[in-house]
Order: C-alpha cells, then structure tokens, then sequence
C-alpha cells in the first residue's frame, strides 16, 4: 500500500474524532471517604438541559477561605481525577470536580460544543456557590484536556475578573495541537479545531499559573510553553515546571513538595 493509500486508509479509520479527543468511562474507581473527605454528589443541567453529575468535596477547616472549580483531564471520570485535588481539602479549601457529557454518570455524548457549554454551566455554578458561601477566592483548575475546555468556556463566562487564579496544569490550547505532535501531521488536520479558544487569549485577565513537566510523556511541555507565551493579558503570571517523567501528578512528586508551595502562592495573591 503506498504512502497516499495510507493516510486515506488512516483518514477513514479515525473519522471519529470524538472518540480520540475524549475518553470517558463510568466506572468507580475510589470516594473521597477513602480520604476522609466529606462529599456530596449532585446534578445540575448544562447549558442545553443535560444533566451532568458532580461532587462537591469539603474543607475539613470549618470555615474555608478558598473554593476550587476542577475541570479534569481526558480518560476515566471525575472519580479518578478527583485525587489530583483531594489533598486541598486538609487546608482551606472547598472543591467542586464535574463531569463532562458522556463521562461517568453525566447524561450525553461529548463534543466540543457540548463539553464547552457544560464548563460554562459550572462556571456560572460554582460562581453562584462562592458568592453563597463567603469565600475569600474563587480559583479555577484545569488539568490536561480540561485546561483547553476551561479556557475556551471562560470566554462566555461573565465573571472572569473575580477568579483570584486561573490554574492551567499540563494543559495546552488545541486538540490538534497535540495530535500534529503525536501523528504524522497532516492526520492532525481530521481533528477539529473548533470550539476552541481565541489563540490570542484576551480574555485572560485574572492571574494565572501555567504548570509542566518537561518530561510529559502526554502533553510535550513545548505545547504548555507556547500556551504560556499566548497569555499577554494576565496582570500576573507564573510558569512552574519540573523535571520528573509524569503527567498531572504534580502534587505527589518529590515527597509533595509542591503542595505546600501551592498553598504558600495562593495565600500570597491579593
């Protein structure tokens, strides 16, 4: 088979470009129990009325000062991703993780326009839940493939200057950013674009806080750094990396170090 009949060949197969940029399940993988965590799961509708599924994990402080937003990366759902946030919960902060359509109990199929919407859903929630609940910040958290949903969702979101922070770990802009990394390139091209956000980023207007591995074996820390670069906007900004092989499990390397370096930056914004 010659080289043009290849790609077509590759073309045809991966049509579904859904099921490459999204892989959800619905199994149970842990609780926050196993943590000792207090949660509560619970449903809300997105923008179009599907229902989507959550938990909201509680401070074991009585009165937390922080409530973190998580939009979690590609695989699984929010009850593996969940863990990369659990640990806050020891300090000052509540935490809400969602699933996206399609994911764990979370009702649909997910595509860019959908997934994007159900961000701007939680947004405009876990707004509404800070206000209620006296916090002192309101911090936004994407990891991964939740990054680039988060970031196209802020665009709509209408209270983008009350974030305190606005976290993007090992994330990037484009889906087919990743993929042209990972493929022959012209393969990259099957996989839309759309529903992403304006690569000029302007709507960034809160601090944020870019971290990456340069050793990603998921995400190439170039993609993170040319993410980075993009935000011209921000009044502060920060770019932490490390040099272990991993991806998204930031807090749990070198003896989680960088969880008390974490704590320390966000008690320091204003």
């Amino acid at each position: 088979m010659g080289t043009i009949s290849k790609i077509i060949l590759m073309c045809l197969l991966l049509t579904s470009c859904s099921a490459i940029i999204y892989q959800p399940d619905n199994y149970l993988y842990a609780t926050p129990e196993q943590f000792k965590v207090k949660f509560e799961a619970f449903t809300i509708p997105s923008i179009d009325g599907t229902k989507l599924s959550a938990w909201r994990m509680f401070s074991k402080n009585k009165n937390p000062k922080n409530l973190v937003l998580y939009f979690h990366g590609n695989a699984q759902n929010l009850t593996s991703h969940f863990a990369n946030s659990v640990w806050m919960m020891d300090y000052d902060y509540d935490s809400i993780i969602f699933d996206y359509r399609g994911y764990g109990l979370s009702e649909g199929k997910p595509e860019p326009k959908g997934v994007a919407e159900d961000g701007l859903a939680f947004l405009n929630y876990a707004y509404e839940q800070y206000k209620k609940g006296g916090f002192k910040r309101f911090i936004v958290y994407g990891q991964s493939l939740g990054g680039a949903i988060l970031l196209k969702s802020l665009e709509d979101f209408k209270h983008r200057d009350e974030i305190a922070l606005l976290v993007l770990d090992s994330t990037f802009l484009s889906p087919r950013e990743v993929a042209r990394e990972k493929t022959f390139w012209p393969l990259s091209l099957i996989i839309t674009n759309s529903y992403t956000a304006d690569p000029k980023l302007t709507h960034l207007t809160m601090p944020v806080l870019s971290i990456h591995s340069t050793e990603d074996f998921v995400i190439a820390y170039k993609l993170g750094q040319q993410l980075y670069n993009r935000i011209t906007t921000s009044p502060k900004k920060d770019f932490w990396t490390f040099s272990i092989r991993g991806h998204g499990d930031f807090f749990y390397v070198e003896n989680k170090k960088y969880q008390q370096e974490f704590l320390k930056y966000v008690e320091a914004l204003p």
